[in-house]
């Protein structure tokens, strides 16, 4: 191998002593090897780094934390169409999967060209008020609209492919990626989804009145979020960052990214085993 293959970006967990230890000494693995590689910091939430000059000649992004450190860098990378390689810092694992001890065995087999690589559907969205729009972001896991501190019931009309659900009242409303049906969708109720599907999962939070079950719908067509009465203060909150504040009138369109997430991992096929791991199955 050597650096004109191209680079490695690896971003550490902000606060992670630990994490940045370990960055340092892969950055001196690579050199080693002759493969340039720079390593940056993850600033505290809701923060977010600016990888953009890190982008020429990037051939992976290793991020060292948990899942909410992997989630914020793939958004930001997810159009480099480079492999993000999750080792984890963090608690839960599901996306940044690979044990610390393994850094090794994922880089010899990433340039062994060894390495599993799961394509991720992503979300696009954006908030339009008015003719306007006001908002627009990436969603790597979720998209949820929920209520403030108030307890007061949002009601919404949900559509895609011009049919509609007229005065859905609930709680809050999420919006998932399979990736993230493990997430939040599940603890509301919503279905486990296989992470490679391309698909929308559809989450109502505490349903008001309403017979509307979680749904599994195709992510090729754009879903469109009427903010019908809105009489508390009412969020946007995508991936568990800063909410957006919405209210009536407002509009929520939500649809696939051009490009797929490339979630590098060391084994295929483990999705049955994260859930037995993690608690979702049992025997």
């Amino acid at each position: 191998m050597s650096e004109s293959q191209g680079s490695v970006l690896i971003v550490t967990k902000s606060g992670g002593s630990d994490a940045t230890r370990l960055g340092e000494d892969i950055a001196r693995w690579l050199s080693l090897r002759g493969v340039g590689s720079v390593v940056v910091e993850h600033p505290l939430p809701p923060a977010r780094i600016d990888v953009s000059r890190f982008r020429e000649n990037c051939m992976l992004v290793l991020v060292l934390g948990g899942d909410g450190t992997f989630i914020s860098v793939a958004g930001d990378v997810v159009d480099w169409q480079v492999p993000v390689l999750g080792i984890n810092h963090g608690r839960v694992g599901f996306l940044a999967e690979v044990l610390p001890e393994d850094w090794e065995t994922a880089l010899e087999r990433f340039f062994s060209s060894d390495l599993d690589i799961s394509m991720r559907t992503v979300f696009d969205y954006e908030v339009q008020r008015g003719n306007g729009i006001v908002a627009r972001g990436v969603a790597i896991n979720d998209l949820v609209i929920s209520r403030g501190m108030v307890a007061r019931i949002i009601a919404m009309d949900i559509g895609q492919k011009g049919q509609w659900i007229k005065n859905l009242r609930a709680d809050g409303l999420i919006i998932s990626t399979s990736t993230g049906s493990t997430a939040y969708n599940v603890s509301a109720g919503g279905p486990l989804v296989h992470p490679e599907l391309s698909v929308m999962c559809v989450t109502p939070v505490c349903p008001f009145l309403n017979g509307i079950r979680p749904m599994v719908l195709p992510a090729e067509k754009p879903l469109v979020i009427d903010i019908v009465e809105a009489s508390g203060d009412v969020y946007l909150t995508e991936d568990g960052r800063v909410p957006y504040p919405l209210n009536s009138g407002y509009r929520v369109t939500v649809t696939k990214h051009r490009n797929e997430l490339m979630l590098a991992r060391i084994y295929s096929n483990t999705f049955f085993q994260k859930l037995r791991s993690k608690g979702f199955l049992t025997e």
